[in-house]
């Protein structure tokens, strides 16, 4: 499964290959604001998981 971590600002995003690697990317965002965390299916349709993973997110 792939996770698309959206930023605030607009301009880039990150995909994460997997729950593992999405986890660790979180840790390893401080300053940046998240604005969307999205579930990428193999069909191109997304779902936000956001409130999902809000508790990963390190507050700014």
């Amino acid at each position: 499964m792939r996770y698309r971590i959206e930023y605030a600002d607009g301009r880039y995003c990150n995909f994460a290959n997997g729950r593992a690697e999405l986890l660790k990317w979180l840790k390893l965002l401080k300053q940046e604001e998240i604005s969307d965390i999205r579930k990428v299916y193999k069909s191109g349709v997304s779902d936000s998981v956001l409130e999902t993973y809000r508790n990963y997110i390190r507050p700014a």
